[in-house]
């Protein structure tokens, strides 16, 4: 079939319209649907992939130097994270991955353009004369032929589309994967966090120590000068005081090191000069243990990730059942070719069907393997689904748990701090021995350290119930206890 230049360009206008219109309905239903979609997270995504990175794409550099001192609050250290963790910025990245991945999917229903150009040179030369002696001409063509064409599948009985879907399952369930990233970067956040204010609290409790026994080391050289007092008590106070003073440097030590942690899960490592705002707290929770499981079913991204990978493994099963269908599709070519001896021009156009590497015995393997896919699929998230309820479960009771030991080791601290208020009055008076008041200062040490370390499990335990939910807890007006620094 001939035709002029003129057809083909209306041809090929034709097909780009005909997809402009294909992919323009499959984005609109895609926006649609994924606008109707309400995800929920421990914190709000919006707005993260342009905290994390800028307008060109690159990520945004930490302002924080060492030269510069700040105070931050939890929120503060939880917006760092945010913005400079690159696990965080890795998972985004690989979001558009996958977004890319639809796009590619759809790009089946697009135009494949071929062109080419062919030179030749062709002909006889006779160096000899010819026939009865006559010279010969020589003859030589020499031409080219510049060559386009262009095939469009019209209809493959849903094989794309199975594709598409797939792919868009899998970019929804990588959107899943970043709330659950930054699910977890927060509960980091704050057990490090948490964890430094704990640091704080065992350093300032051997900074007292050290105090004390500075005290009583003075106490004990005074009873010495006058007689009251044996040599051993002035040497059992100094041995004290050094212990003191050691365990002051190793507590230092491991506020320096937890600083560094909570430094680098910001994306921010090199970077310390810095103090927390907070200190532990003591709230209570306004949720039941039903209302936590209910939650977590409904709203852990990891949970709603693997559904999403269930769903694009049964979309990979119908694609694969699909493959044993044709495809429908047009095709067209134009050369026009120009020589010293000849001038072709042609075209051609039409509508074809046909198998691309059809093999029965390949395609009835590969959906039995999309099957065994999609069981293993569907099974893996029945088991995260039982992983959460057993989590939640676990946690709910812990940190009931630990609200009751908060209470317990509060009691503790009293009788201590009073049994540490007599023995030290008894040793000032001349009556008490230097033992008793050691015995008495480590039972006073150890309920403090006790105590903060109650505060510290309930503080942790209750920020790992909240990843397990993918929510935040709401907290309620009433406290554990009202606990005050003389209390201490």
């Amino acid at each position: 079939m001939k035709f002029n230049k003129k057809s083909f360009i209306s041809l090929l206008i034709l097909s780009c319209f005909v997809l402009t219109s294909v992919n323009s309905a499959q984005a609109f239903l895609f926006k649609k649907k994924k606008n109707n979609t309400q995800a929920v997270s421990v914190t709000k995504t919006k707005g993260i992939h342009n905290g994390a990175t800028k307008k060109n794409g690159e990520v945004e550099q930490p302002p924080y130097t060492n030269e510069v001192h700040s105070a931050f609050t939890l929120n503060d250290c939880i917006e760092n994270a945010i913005k400079y963790n690159p696990a965080i910025q890795a998972s985004i990245f690989n979001e558009d991955i996958y977004n890319s991945r639809i796009g590619q999917a759809w790009a089946n229903y697009f135009p494949v353009i071929s062109a080419g150009l062919q030179v030749s040179r062709s002909g006889n030369k006779y160096s000899d004369g010819g026939p009865y002696g006559v010279p010969m001409k020589q003859y030589l063509t020499m031409g080219y032929v510049p060559t386009v064409s262009a095939d469009m599948l019209l209809f493959d009985f849903g094989k794309t589309k199975a594709t598409a879907d797939m792919a868009k399952r899998l970019y929804e369930a990588t959107q899943e994967d970043t709330k659950e990233n930054i699910n977890t970067v927060i509960y980091n956040i704050k057990a490090s966090y948490y964890n430094i204010l704990f640091a704080q609290a065992q350093v300032q409790v051997y900074e007292d120590t050290v105090a004390d026994y500075e005290l009583q080391l003075n106490q004990a050289q005074g009873f010495y000068r006058y007689g009251t007092k044996p040599k051993l008590d002035v040497v059992t106070a100094e041995y004290n005081l050094g212990k003191a003073k050691l365990n002051l440097v190793k507590a230092r030590n491991v506020l320096d090191v937890a600083k560094v942690q909570l430094s680098k899960i910001m994306g921010i490592p090199e970077y310390t000069n810095y103090e927390l705002c907070d200190q532990l707290t003591l709230d209570l929770f306004d949720i039941t243990e039903e209302d936590a499981i209910n939650s977590a079913l409904e709203v852990r991204p990891e949970l709603i990730a693997a559904k999403k990978n269930a769903e694009a493994a049964k979309m990979n099963l119908r694609a694969a059942k699909r493959e044993f269908t044709p495809n429908i599709g047009i095709y067209g070519s134009y050369q026009n070719g120009l020589g010293n001896d000849y001038d072709l021009r042609s075209g051609q156009v039409g509508l074809g069907l046909n198998y691309s590497g059809f093999n029965m015995l390949r395609l009835k393997k590969q959906v039995h393997e999309a099957k065994a896919e999609y069981k293993r699929a569907d099974a893996l998230y029945k088991n995260i689904k039982h992983d959460v309820y057993f989590n939640v479960k676990k946690n709910y009771m812990d940190l009931e748990t630990d609200r009751e030991a908060i209470l317990i080791a509060k009691l503790a601290l009293d009788q201590a701090k009073e049994q540490y208020r007599q023995v030290t009055g008894r040793y000032k008076a001349g009556v008490g021995d230097a033992i008793e008041l050691k015995d008495g200062e480590n039972t006073y040490l150890n309920a403090r350290l006790d105590f903060y370390n109650a505060m510290l499990n309930y503080n942790t335990t209750a920020a790992s119930l909240e990843k397990e939910i993918g929510l935040p807890l709401k907290r309620n007006d009433k406290k554990i206890l009202d606990i005050q620094n003389d209390d201490l």
